[in-house]
C-alpha cells in the first residue's frame, strides 16, 4: 500500500457509500471488506477520518513516536484510534 492509494480513497471518501469504501479500503489494507464494514458501523468511525489514521500509520518514513504526535495534532484522529482500540478490548 502506499500513500498515494490512501490519499485516493480519503478525497473519495464523503462521497462513496460504505459498501464501496470497505470493497476499495481492503484491497489496500490487510482487512477484509467485512472487518472494514464493522469497524465503520461499530466503532462509529468517519470514513476519511479511518482513511487518514490507516495512512498515519503505514508511513513507513515515521517513527511510532512520530505516528503518536501526528495522531494527536490532526482533529480527530486519536478519538478514532480510541474508538478502534475499544472495539478491539
Amino acid at each position: 500500500m502506499n500513500d498515494q492509494e490512501w490519499q485516493a480513497l480519503r478525497n473519495k471518501a464523503r462521497g462513496i457509500a460504505i459498501e464501496e469504501y470497505s470493497t476499495e479500503a481492503s484491497s489496500i489494507v490487510r482487512l477484509t471488506k467485512a472487518e472494514v464494514t464493522s469497524i465503520i458501523e461499530t466503532a462509529d468511525v468517519d470514513k476519511e477520518k479511518l482513511s487518514e489514521l490507516i495512512s498515519v500509520v503505514n508511513d513507513a518514513s515515521k517513527s511510532n513516536n512520530e505516528k503518536a504526535d501526528a495522531i494527536k495534532n490532526i482533529t480527530g484522529l486519536a478519538e478514532v484510534a480510541a474508538s478502534l482500540i475499544g472495539k478491539l478490548i
